[in-house]
């Protein structure tokens, strides 16, 4: 009887034992497998960003680090609108362009990270909690049409686009459909608010007038049309301008108003639950070094580094006026603001 009792003591013992090998075993297992995940040579990266510069970056990263990048393009509304969907199950590590005011939209779905490169960018191109940082930049500006604007009566300012000799002969994208337009709106009102943008709400008014209908769905019509003649002049991003310009558009000119202008920083962001997140933290590391930087004014965008002077077909950004102009606060008000473009253009 003891002998019986022993035995299945020793028994019972082997099996426990067993079991806990077989324990330690599948965590050895689970622990390799998700290491071997956050080791991925991939990367996929969620990018509103222009063609050519994305090229450039994405291909000198691949040569570098021997990461894949699997890219998606799409509109910047589309992809955080994306992110957000894909929230439970991240399939993205990295979104890559779209404006300071749609990443802090969406900054529930970003992690944060401190980039080892952070100390040298512009504190104004910082989230303060880190989830964002800037990239690139690209002011807006005033576009003309040297062979439908005099000479003498090349615009100097914002103030320009409330002049009714202008009446129907300047067009702008709606602002309740193109991001880049609601920014323009947003610079008016601060610029001609003198930093109060609900000051600005008169000029607005008036420019709203001398558009004379010309409220347009696409972001790029205004300066295609008026690269093409069919308007005298608009208001669009420098970038936009400086590319017919490098182009040998000799028709183009391009005005940075008077009044000041604003730029918002388009940025880089790793997505919160990324499957490559330590793949993601070299990504946002590339991007913001000295070396890519410094390519930036090659494709006409100006870089958010303080220890590169800029060299391009563009002033510096140091040489611009700029206007004292929250795109934070912007974002937070665009409800509002949206709804008083509309009811000024319905004429309430």
């Amino acid at each position: 009887m003891k002998r019986a009792v022993a035995f299945l003591l020793m028994l019972s013992l082997l099996c426990t034992s067993l079991v806990g090998c077989g324990t330690k075993e599948e965590t050895k297992e689970k622990a390799k497998t998700e290491e071997k995940k956050e080791e991925s040579g991939t990367l996929v990266v969620y990018s509103p960003a222009p063609e050519a510069m994305l090229t450039m970056i994405v291909q000198e990263f691949q040569d570098r680090t021997g990461i894949e990048v699997e890219l998606v393009q799409a509109g910047s509304g589309e992809l955080f609108t994306r992110i957000e969907s894909e929230s439970e199950n991240p399939l993205a590590d990295i979104m890559f362009g779209g404006g300071a005011e749609a990443a802090e939209s969406y900054k529930q779905y970003l992690q944060p990270y401190e980039s080892s490169e952070l100390e040298n960018i512009a504190d104004i191109y910082k989230s303060e909690d880190h989830t964002w940082t800037g990239t690139f930049v690209s002011p807006t500006a005033i576009m003309y049409n040297k062979d439908l604007v005099p000479e003498n009566e090349i615009p100097t300012g914002w103030k320009d686009f409330g002049d009714e000799k202008w009446k129907g002969k300047i067009a702008f994208a709606d602002p309740a459909s193109s991001g880049s337009s609601y920014t323009t709106l947003t610079i008016l009102l601060s610029a001609m608010g003198a930093g109060n943008p609900n000051d600005g709400w008169e000029f607005v008014k008036s420019y709203v007038d001398t558009l004379d209908g010309n409220i347009l769905s696409s972001s790029s019509a205004p300066h295609k049309g008026t690269a093409d003649g069919e308007y005298a002049m608009c208001i669009t991003q420098e970038q936009a301008i400086l590319n017919y310009i490098a182009a040998g558009a000799e028709n183009v000119g391009i005005v940075y108003p008077e009044e000041g202008t604003g730029a918002i920083p388009s940025t880089v962001s790793i997505i919160k639950g990324a499957p490559n997140a330590s793949n993601a933290e070299k990504f946002v590391d590339f991007v913001l070094s000295k070396e890519v930087q410094a390519k930036l004014p090659e494709y006409l965008y100006h870089c958010v580094r303080t220890d590169i002077e800029e060299k391009g077909g563009f002033a510096p950004i140091s040489e611009i006026k700029m206007a004292d102009f929250d795109f934070l606060s912007a974002a937070e008000n665009k409800d509002e603001n949206i709804q008083k473009w509309n009811d000024i253009v319905i004429g309430k």
